[in-house]
């Protein structure tokens, strides 16, 4: 991945979104940045792009919000994953078939960091899906653990080196904008930063500098993007507390997952393990990193580092002591087919 050019590109993403923040919607920007930088694209096709970057968007946001009333109301996260899997069409097997997938997006995703332990895969095709393998209880429990895991996917990406070097490399590629991007995400206005994010990527990825991907797992990394984005920032300002915001990331990964469960209902059963794979991996971790160090004001990027380090620091403590109470991926492995 160059990610000189990522950098440079999702930097003239934002600075023309921030150029034109107050006089368009998000819809209308987008389409219009597309345009202008996709010329090879039809105008059907932009609005095609659009549409689907701007409902996968909105999904994101609607899940996001459910666990947050969820959390308020005292159940867990892990429990509303649970349960809204749980609501969703479809016989218990086949769920059960979609958490095991879901899994090993997890392990895949986990198995692209450097130094990883290497995890095994499930092999779904020849695994047994039967409903009367899979009653209410076993799939709950076994969507809980998935969960969980989920979580720590999120964790891990914040704590891995590959978010380190990529926020580093984006401090230092000073962008004169990036006071408008605090602003907004003071100002809570984040659908916009996410819009804008979006459409860097599909620059990137139209352009050959990412790797081909759908437009909704471009969409799923800008939410999951923006909103690290914003809970570091939480931190920087004294909102939030380092194990806050890391309860924070945990759950944002955990909401993402309910709402790429949501998309997949509708999607190639075995594209799942690819997309969890590209949002939670290290490419994920990269851009997320690039992200923050670029909307980092120069007078905070010392700042900023020292959080994503202590931040990462305590992440791996949890990781670590977490390993002897959560199951980890094998164990995990056994719980869903014992």
């Amino acid at each position: 991945m160059n990610t000189s050019k990522l950098t440079e590109i999702l930097r003239d993403a934002i600075s023309d979104y921030a150029v034109h923040a107050a006089e368009k919607v998000p819809v209308e920007w987008l389409q219009g940045y597309l345009g202008e930088n996709l010329p090879d694209k039809s105008v059907d096709a932009i609005h095609t792009i659009s549409s689907e970057i701007l409902s996968t968007l909105d999904l994101m946001e609607e899940k996001k919000a459910a666990l947050n009333n969820a959390i308020e109301s005292g159940e867990s996260a892990e429990s509303w994953f649970a349960k809204e899997a749980m609501n969703e069409s479809g016989s218990n097997g086949s769920k059960a078939r979609v958490a095991a997938e879901f899994f090993n997006g997890i392990t895949t995703a986990n198995n692209t960091y450097e130094n990883a332990d290497e995890n095994e895969i499930i092999d779904v095709d020849n695994e047994t899906w039967d409903d009367e393998e899979w009653n209410d209880y076993r799939l709950k429990d076994s969507l809980k653990e998935v969960a969980v895991e989920a979580g720590k996917a999120g964790m891990r990406e914040i704590a891995s080196e590959a978010f380190m070097k990529a926020s580093e490399e984006g401090i230092a590629a000073v962008f004169k904008d990036s006071e408008f991007v605090q602003q907004s995400l003071e100002k809570g206005a984040v659908t916009g930063l996410k819009v804008a994010v979006s459409a860097g990527l599909t620059v990137a990825e139209e352009s050959g500098v990412l790797p081909p991907s759908t437009f909704d797992v471009i969409a799923t990394t800008a939410h999951k993007t923006v909103e690290s984005l914003a809970t570091f920032g939480d931190v920087i300002r004294g909102r939030k507390t380092l194990t806050e915001a890391i309860v924070e990331v945990k759950n944002t990964a955990v909401s993402t997952f309910s709402a790429m469960w949501k998309k997949c209902g509708t999607g190639v059963i075995h594209e799942v393990k690819d997309t969890v794979a590209s949002v939670f991996g290290v490419k994920g971790a990269i851009i997320s990193g690039l992200v923050t160090g670029i909307a980092t004001p120069p007078q905070e990027g010392s700042k900023v580092m020292h959080v994503i380090k202590e931040t990462g620091k305590a992440v791996w403590s949890f990781l670590t002591k977490e390993r002897h109470i959560i199951p980890v991926f094998s164990k995990l492995k056994k719980k869903l087919f014992s």
